[in-house]
């Protein structure tokens, strides 16, 4: 039996009669969407793997210091790591791709590195991307904290979420090309142990090892809420404890609750008017500066972002163009310089600001920082 996701009739995922454990995966991964029917054919399947031999010739590309090999033949490039055999057919990413899986694991690898990419860049056809970024509803407008990894985006929605805003997404947002709309695209959230004490009900909705691994850190999480809440941002002696805490992987749903358990005091949108976009940038400052940004450079900038986020994607089909050298996919190949165009479009009449700031830092003072400019 097929269970299909349909993801704001935008983006649509199909699993062909998918293992309990792949079925559970992929509703983690794409919490709060429920299965649910297609009104088109599917932007990206996954099936189990068959080992039907290859016909005609047969090859092998060798580790190359990244502890994978691949085999192709006429009809089929297959990636091998471990256990687990991943079939990836580059050339249909954006029209339509069936991927092949076997194996007992490697299953989050192959969600995160493969088939989310595969949905983003189907995208780029329909005039939208997925932009890096976290998003938040305040105020009804649509606002996108946006930068490189461990910039902060999570720490400012959940500072933002604080005053009252709405929760649209974390780690990557779809953003319309018209520039209208911001979009949640599923994703787990991944949230600091200092933090889970400032999400009103989400410890009592951990379990199990997610409670463990939350305990964890007990004593580094004790003095690092302690300076996280003095109502500024961290000094430099706390970011070393900092990064001895650990972190927790929630759904949506565990971050905001559902109707069943009570919720929290936060609430959540799937979607928000696009108004206004932060940049987040690391400084060694312990201060929090706002400054108005180039439209044409935030873009590029967060292109490159998301194409280095995609790298393990990028780099097999790197593998897939030598192994085929005729064979070529322009959208991915072109996603790149597509994704600055189109980013920069939807910015074009928005208000854009780079934000320096060190990390980590108190969610409060960084709100604080930049709700003037919303």
């Amino acid at each position: 039996m097929n269970v299909d996701y349909d993801i704001h009739g935008v983006l649509s995922l199909r699993l062909i009669d998918p293992t309990p454990s792949l079925a559970r995966l992929v509703a983690r991964q794409l919490d709060p969407w429920r299965p649910g029917p297609l009104a088109s054919e599917p932007d990206v399947s996954i099936s189990r793997l068959q080992t039907t031999p290859a016909r005609g010739s047969h090859y092998r590309l060798g580790d190359a210091g990244d502890s994978q090999e691949c085999e192709f033949s006429d009809s089929e490039f297959i990636l091998r790591r471990g256990g687990t055999a991943i079939s990836m057919p580059f050339a249909s990413v954006g029209s339509g791709c069936l991927i092949g899986w076997s194996g007992g694991s490697g299953m989050r690898k192959l969600m995160i590195d493969y088939v989310r990419p595969a949905l983003q860049i189907s995208l780029l056809p329909k005039d939208r991307l997925a932009l890096h970024s976290a998003a938040v509803a305040y105020e009804g407008k649509g606002i996108l904290l946006a930068g490189w990894a461990e910039s902060g985006k999570t720490e400012a929605m959940l500072g933002f979420l604080q005053a009252g805003a709405a929760f649209v997404s974390d780690k990557w947002t779809i953003v319309d090309g018209d520039g209208s709309t911001i979009r949640h695209f599923p994703t787990p959230i991944t949230v600091r142990n200092w933090m889970i004490d400032l999400i009103p009900g989400l410890q009592d909705r951990l379990k199990g090892m997610e409670l463990l691994r939350a305990r964890a850190a007990g004593l580094a999480t004790s003095v690092l809420r302690v300076e996280a809440l003095s109502g500024a941002p961290l000094t430099t002696e706390a970011k070393g404890l900092a990064e001895l805490a650990g972190r927790v992987s929630v759904t949506p749903s565990q971050l905001l609750g559902t109707n069943t358990d009570g919720g929290s005091q936060w609430q959540a949108t799937p979607s928000a008017p696009l108004e206004c976009l932060f940049l987040l940038v690391t400084s060694g400052e312990d201060r929090i500066a706002v400054r108005e940004a180039d439209v044409p450079e935030v873009a590029s900038r967060l292109a490159d972002c998301a194409a280095y986020e995609r790298r393990a994607f990028f780099g097999l089909y790197q593998r897939f163009r030598y192994a085929y050298p005729g064979r070529r996919n322009r959208l991915i190949e072109e996603a790149r310089e597509a994704e600055s165009r189109t980013l920069a479009k939807a910015l074009e009449s928005k208000r854009v600001f780079v934000v320096e700031a060190p990390f980590p830092f108190d969610p409060s003072a960084l709100y604080r920082a930049i709700q003037p400019f919303c």
